[in-house]
């Protein structure tokens, strides 16, 4: 199955990572927000989703806490499903998390890249990522995506330059897409 890159532009899967798997940054909306919750609740580290505290019997805090960054965030689905979500603000910041159910495929690379591809229509030409050196995943998923990383007190901050034309190995079918509220972004 195929499906659009965040501009249309063709962003292929390479070969066993998440193979097969349609990749959507869908923009969060009330509906998005509280699968995202469900998800939260059943499949991930608190840790991971929300600040340092929150414990998934505090749904009202959890829906504050991605209202406020609403704009910049998406739903991440893959193969119709609700895996995780990510961010890109317009200074350039990323984030994300996936469920667990969701992790080892490959579809932490699959986002990271579409969001360096959205990155240009945000007018962001450096996305940062902080994390830490203990979040070996998350390490190795930033060096593959070609980030410069500096590390000190067990902590990383990644920059990945946005280029200007997308990578020849993006010269394939579209595997992932993006969504607005008005349907599928392409170009």
């Amino acid at each position: 199955m195929a499906g659009r890159g965040a501009r249309g532009a063709p962003l292929p899967q390479p070969a066993g990572e998440g193979a097969g798997d349609v990749i959507l940054l869908r923009a969060v909306d009330d509906e998005g927000l509280e699968r995202l919750l469900a998800l939260a609740v059943a499949d991930a580290d608190p840790a991971d989703v929300m600040p340092p505290g929150w414990s998934a019997d505090r749904l009202d805090e959890f829906r504050g806490f991605y209202r406020g960054f609403r704009r910049d965030a998406y739903e991440v689905v893959a193969d119709g499903r609700t895996v995780g979500m990510a961010r890109l603000t317009a200074g350039g910041e990323a984030g994300l998390w996936l469920a667990r159910a969701a992790r080892g495929a490959g579809l932490g690379l699959e986002v990271l890249r579409a969001l360096v591809e959205e990155a240009p229509r945000r007018d962001v030409f450096t996305v940062v990522a902080h994390t830490t050196t203990d979040n070996v995943a998350a390490v190795r998923i930033l060096t593959r995506a070609g980030a410069v990383l500096e590390v000190a007190d067990g902590h990383v901050t990644a920059r990945i330059a946005v280029p200007l034309e997308p990578p020849p190995e993006y010269a394939g079918p579209p595997d992932v897409a993006r969504e607005s509220g008005d349907g599928v972004s392409g170009g």
